[in-house]
């Protein structure tokens, strides 16, 4: 999977996921958490990993809900 909202790295033993969208101040969108899914899988299948970091990318770590998203209409 390309991710285009994620950075995902390894840094020895540590999966590290940063949140990539600055110019939404990181705010979460169904795009974004089916890339970090699918980053979080790939990061268990790996036995070096021993645990996973989430960081933000420059000034926020996740503003929320991206509310300019679409929103599901399932209520």
């Amino acid at each position: 999977m390309e991710y285009t909202m994620i950075d995902m790295t390894r840094e020895g033993h540590v999966g590290v996921i940063k949140f990539d969208r600055p110019k939404a101040l990181n705010a979460l969108c169904a795009e974004m958490m089916t890339q970090m899914a699918h980053a979080l899988d790939d990061f268990k299948k790996d036995n070096n990993i021993g645990c996973v970091i989430l960081t933000g990318a420059e000034k926020a770590f996740a503003a929320g809900a991206d509310m300019s998203a679409p929103a599901a209409k399932a209520f």
